[in-house]
């Protein structure tokens, strides 16, 4: 453990001096003595000199946000969570988009073309595995990825079930239409064919999909 002493402080206010007119400024600091784990604080302290910053002002920077996420009902254990989700959305130049919006968009070309427009979720799943995989190399890292998705995606539950040569999948919140439904499932189904996995069963009902996969040998 490495116990480190602190000092946060923070501007509470400004004065004007009677005699000299000039503004005169106060700074309140609170020193504490923390222990943290020995690794943590290493890793802690070279991300502060990577980004030149002291370990002061690092260290209210840091404790400054995570007060502000707190008091907004967040969790700090979800800011890393968080973090690789949107840095992974921005290499796939994603856009958000009201999902009622995107229902309505996939039934009007369901409508048109359903052919075309399945194809067009297979391709993209297909398009969009080398991505992945740079984030998660194999099924078991992919379902610990879809678990951090499901913050910023209008998905109630995405769970990976993975043993051995077999997997199962259940998606909850897959559209509220089921022409939205059956394109996230041919969607998902490319990406399992990327990881070397074809569906052997599955089943689809409006915003849910389960499916059972078998490795390819």
């Amino acid at each position: 453990m490495q116990v480190v002493s602190a000092a946060c402080g923070k501007m509470v206010g400004e004065r004007i001096s009677a005699k000299s007119g000039l503004p005169l400024t106060q700074s309140a600091l609170t020193r504490t003595n923390v222990s943290v784990d020995h690794a943590i604080f290493e890793e802690f302290s070279f991300q502060a000199r990577r980004r030149d910053k002291s370990l002061f002002a690092f260290t209210n920077e840091s404790l400054s946000a995570i007060s502000r996420i707190c008091a907004e009902g967040g969790e700090p254990t979800e800011i890393y969570r968080l973090w690789r989700s949107i840095a992974l959305l921005k290499q796939l130049d994603a856009i958000t988009l009201p999902s009622s919006f995107v229902d309505q968009l996939i039934a009007n070309q369901y409508a048109v073309d359903k052919e075309d427009l399945l194809k067009m979720f297979r391709d993209l799943g297909s398009n969009l595995v080398g991505v992945l995989k740079i984030a998660a190399e194999d099924l078991d890292s992919l379902g610990k990825l879809a678990a951090d998705f499901t913050g910023l995606l209008p998905l109630k539950q995405l769970k990976i079930s993975h043993d051995g040569d077999t997997a199962e999948i259940v998606v909850v919140g897959a559209g509220r239409r089921i022409e939205s439904t059956e394109c996230s499932y041919e969607f998902l189904k490319s990406i399992l064919n990327g990881y070397g996995y074809s569906v052997t069963k599955y089943e689809l009902n409006v915003g849910t999909i389960r499916l059972w996969a078998r490795a390819r040998r």
